[in-house]
């Protein structure tokens, strides 16, 4: 499965701001690549947390109530 971000960043002051519209994330960085590394970092940290809520509910749907 293949998913695409997009990722928008600008200049503030003297950080970079990049944001992931799709997931909500807002983060910062002292450079571009900094705050691109960040975006990335948010990006895997919600496609890993959506892996396990799947996981878990899959769990759920295996086992019975006696």
């Amino acid at each position: 499965m293949s998913t695409t971000h997009k990722i928008e960043i600008h200049q503030t002051g003297d950080q970079f701001v990049a944001t992931v519209p799709a997931i909500g994330a807002v983060v910062t960085g002292a450079t571009e690549e900094a705050a691109l590394r960040e975006a990335e970092r948010a990006i895997i940290a919600r496609m890993i947390e959506e892996a396990e809520k799947r996981k878990r509910r899959r769990r759920g749907k295996d086992h019975t109530v006696a």
